[in-house]
C-alpha cells in the first residue's frame, strides 16, 4: 500500500476502460441471428449476381464465405450457419445450372457446393466460438473497470483519512534494503516529497541515538518471528530539530518463512509528546506544591513548635518575680532563648526559600562578595553557636571575588555546618575550605564524622528526603540541603556530596569569579583581591 501500488491500480482501472470500450459492438440474439444469416446470406447472393453479370463470369464462393463470417461475428453460430445454409440454397437455385449427371461441369459446382457448405459451417462455427471468447472477455473487463474503480474510491478515502491523521505508508525491500516512501513519510522526515528515500541501514542513523539500539531490538524480533511490531521513537532532522514518529508494519515471508519485505506506516506524534510532557510537568509540579505545602503543615506542626515552646518557657520563666534574681542563671536562660531564636530564624529562612521555589520565584541579584571575609565572620560566629563541633578554615589566599548574595551565601554555610552538628559524633573536626576552581570558587565543608551512607549519596538534596538510619536517631525536616542546593542552583553554581577516602563526608559548591572596581561596591578591598586573577 505505497504511493506506487495506488498509481498501479488507476492504470489499470485506465486500460480495463478502454479495452472494454473497444470491445463492445453489435450483438444480435436467436431471433435477430436467424435474420441476421438470412438476410447476409439473400444480400451475399444478390451481390455474387451482380459481379458475375459484370464481370461475364462466375466469382467463385469468395463473397459467400465473407457472409458466413460476417454473419457468424454478429449472429453467434446461429447467424453464421444461417448465412451459409442460405447462401449455398439460394446459390444452387439461383446462380447454378440444374443438376445434370451427364454434365461433369453440374457435378463439379454440386461438389464446390457441399464443400463451401462445410467449410462456411466450420468457419462460422470458429468465429463464433471467437466471438463468444470475446465477449467473455468484455465481460472479465467490465468486471475489472468496476473493480478498479471501487479500489480508487476506496484508496481515495483511505488517502483524506490517512491525511487527516498525518499518517503516511512505507515499504522495505529487505533484499535490497531499499525504501519506498509516502510523501507524507518524506515530509515527516523534513525531507523533499521528490527526493529518492535513503537505504535502511541510513535510514536507521536519522535516529535519535538513545532511540536507535531500541529501534534495532524491535525489528530484529519482528524479523524473527513476529508479524508485526510497533513502536515509538525521536527522528533528528537535517535542520537538527527533533521530532517523535510512531512506526508500524507487518512483515511478510515466503514460502520457506523466510521475511522477504514490511509494509508500514509512519505517523508523526510530536505535537502529542508535547502535550504529554507539559502534562507530566503541571502533574509533577502540582505534586510538588503539594509536598510543599505538606512540607510546611509539617514543619509548622513540629519544627517550629520546639523552639517556640521553649521560647515560651523561658519567657515565663524570665517573668516570674524572684526565679531569676541570679545574674549567672538570668544569663543562661537568655542565651537559650537567643540560641532558640536563632534556631527559629533560620528555620523561617528556609521555609521561605522553600515558598520561593514552590512559586518559581526564587532569583538572585548577583552582587560582589569577598570570600574569605565572609567566611571568616561565619565560622567565627558558628564556632560558638556549634560547641560540639571544632570548626577550622582553610582559605586560600588571593580569593577572587565572587558574584552572589551574601545573605544567601551565609544560609548555605550556616545549614551545611548544622547539618554537621546534627550528625556527628561531639567533637567532630570540621573545615570549611575555600579555594579556586577552573575559573570560580569552590567552598567545601569537611567533616571526620561518620560520613554519608551510599545509598543517601544520589537522593541526598531531595525535598524531605532523609537517611532512614539517621531519620530514627536525630529529628530534622529534610528541607535544609534542598534549600542549599535550590540557593547554589540560583546563584549559577553546582554544589555536590561525597564520601571522604580518609574518612567523613564533604559537602561543597561552586561560585562564579567576577572582576569588580572598589567603587562597584563602595568599599575598600584588599590590594590583593582587587579582581579576579587570571585562571
Amino acid at each position: 500500500m505505497t504511493d506506487e501500488a495506488l498509481r498501479t491500480s488507476t492504470r489499470a482501472s485506465g486500460r480495463a476502460k478502454g479495452e472494454l470500450a473497444g470491445a463492445r459492438d453489435v450483438r444480435f440474439r436467436s431471433v435477430g441471428a436467424l435474420a441476421a444469416g438470412l438476410f447476409v446470406g439473400g444480400a451475399a447472393i444478390v451481390s455474387k449476381a451482380l459481379l458475375n453479370g459484370l464481370v461475364a463470369g462466375d466469382t467463385g464462393y469468395i463473397l459467400l464465405m465473407a457472409a458466413a463470417v460476417l454473419a457468424a461475428w454478429f449472429g453467434g453460430a446461429i447467424g453464421g450457419i444461417t448465412a451459409t445454409v442460405a447462401t449455398v440454397a439460394l446459390n444452387a437455385a439461383i446462380l447454378v445450372s440444374p443438376f445434370d449427371p451427364a454434365n461433369p461441369d453440374t457435378r463439379t459446382e454440386q461438389v464446390r457446393l457441399i464443400l463451401f457448405l462445410l467449410a462456411g459451417t466450420g468457419t462460422a462455427l470458429l468465429v463464433a466460438s471467437r466471438r463468444a471468447s470475446r465477449d467473455r472477455l468484455a465481460e472479465a473487463l467490465d468486471e475489472v473497470a468496476t473493480l478498479a474503480d471501487e479500489i480508487e474510491a476506496r484508496d481515495a478515502r483511505i488517502e483524506v483519512m490517512l491525511a487527516a491523521s498525518g499518517t503516511g505508508f512505507w515499504e522495505w525491500d529487505i533484499q535490497s534494503g531499499g525504501l519506498t516512501w509516502s510523501d507524507v513519510i518524506f515530509e515527516q522526515h523534513g525531507l523533499t516529497p521528490s527526493a529518492e528515500p535513503p537505504s535502511f541501514d541510513t535510514y536507521v542513523e536519522t535516529i535519535h541515538p538513545d532511540d536507535r539500539e531500541g529501534f534495532r531490538q524491535v525489528i530484529a524480533a519482528a524479523l524473527d518471528g513476529g508479524d508485526a511490531f510497533s513502536q515509538e521513537f525521536r527522528l533528528i532532522w537535517p535542520d537538527g530539530s527533533i521530532h517523535w514518529t510512531h512506526g508500524a508494519g507487518r512483515i511478510f515471508r515466503d514460502d520457506d518463512g523466510r521475511p522477504t519485505r514490511v509494509l508500514g506506516t509512519g505517523q508523526d506524534i510530536t505535537q502529542r509528546r508535547r502535550v504529554e510532557a507539559e502534562r507530566d510537568r503541571l502533574l509533577a509540579e502540582e505534586r510538588q506544591a503539594g509536598e510543599f505545602r505538606e512540607a510546611f503543615i509539617d514543619v509548622i506542626s513540629h519544627e517550629l513548635r520546639t523552639p517556640i515552646t521553649t521560647i515560651l518557657g523561658l519567657t515565663l520563666i524570665l517573668a516570674r518575680p524572684g526565679r531569676t534574681e541570679d545574674a549567672a542563671s538570668r544569663t543562661a536562660l537568655l542565651e537559650d532563648v537567643r540560641a532558640e531564636s536563632e534556631r527559629l530564624h533560620r528555620l523561617v529562612e528556609d521555609l521561605l526559600v522553600l515558598s520561593r521555589v514552590e512559586r518559581g520565584r526564587l532569583s538572585v541579584d548577583p552582587e560582589p562578595i569577598e570570600p574569605r571575609r565572609l567566611i571568616d565572620r561565619i565560622v567565627a560566629q558558628e564556632s560558638v553557636e556549634l560547641p560540639t563541633l571544632r570548626i577550622t578554615a582553610q582559605i586560600e589566599p588571593d580569593l577572587p571575588v565572587v558574584a552572589g548574595e551574601e545573605t544567601y551565601v551565609e544560609q548555605i554555610v550556616r545549614n551545611l555546618l548544622g547539618n554537621a552538628a546534627k550528625y556527628t559524633p561531639a567533637g567532630t573536626a570540621v573545615t570549611v575550605d575555600a579555594r579556586r576552581d577552573g575559573t570560580g570558587v569552590a567552598i567545601r565543608v569537611s567533616d571526620d564524622g561518620p560520613g554519608i551512607p551510599d545509598v543517601s549519596l544520589a537522593r541526598i538534596f531531595e525535598l524531605f528526603y532523609r537517611d532512614p538510619e539517621s531519620a530514627r536517631m536525630v529529628s530534622g525536616s529534610g528541607i535544609g540541603l534542598f534549600v542549599c542546593a535550590s540557593l547554589v542552583e540560583a546563584m549559577g553554581g553546582k554544589i555536590w556530596a561525597r564520601r571522604r577516602p580518609e574518612g567523613g563526608s564533604e559537602f561543597g559548591f561552586t561560585m562564579r569569579a567576577i572582576e569588580v572596581d572598589e567603587g562597584d561596591i563602595g568599599i575598600p578591598l584588599s590590594p590583593l583581591i582587587r579582581t579576579a586573577p587570571e585562571s
